[in-house]
């Protein structure tokens, strides 16, 4: 039996409006031409938004980003700073609200995904298998 080997890398990004692009082309730097890099940029950017807009973070603060992966899965964290009034959910929109989406994006795009207390704040991950 084989079994695949998970490399891993972090990146830590200052709070600020321009992470999510700076987080994205440092994931396609790490994952190369990985079948699920695409979705995988797109649900990245929507996770460390919100760690931008809702957290310390995005007040002086920092984001650290977590990918792991293998041929077969990639799974990525983004850790913020804390100090969200809320636990980050499935937010209710209306059909004309600019904002909110954000993880309904990611819970329809991953396999899997959910929120963990880490180091003060939250880590919130997804899980991506190949497309």
């Amino acid at each position: 039996m084989t079994v695949p080997t998970a490399k891993f890398d972090a990146l830590l990004l200052p709070g600020m409006d321009r992470a999510p692009g700076h987080a994205r082309r440092w994931l396609r730097d790490v994952l190369g031409d990985h079948p699920a890099l695409d979705d995988a940029s797109l649900c990245l950017s929507e996770l460390i938004t919100n760690a931008v807009r809702y957290t310390k973070s995005g007040k002086d603060g920092q984001i650290r980003v977590e990918v792991s992966y293998s041929d077969e899965l990639v799974r990525i964290e983004v850790i913020d700073d804390g100090g969200s009034t809320t636990v980050p959910h499935l937010a209710t929109v209306d059909e004309m609200d600019v904002c909110g989406r954000g993880l309904r994006i990611v819970a329809f795009m991953a396999g899997d995904w959910g929120v963990t207390q880490r180091a003060g704040g939250h880590a919130v991950w997804f899980e991506m298998a190949r497309t």
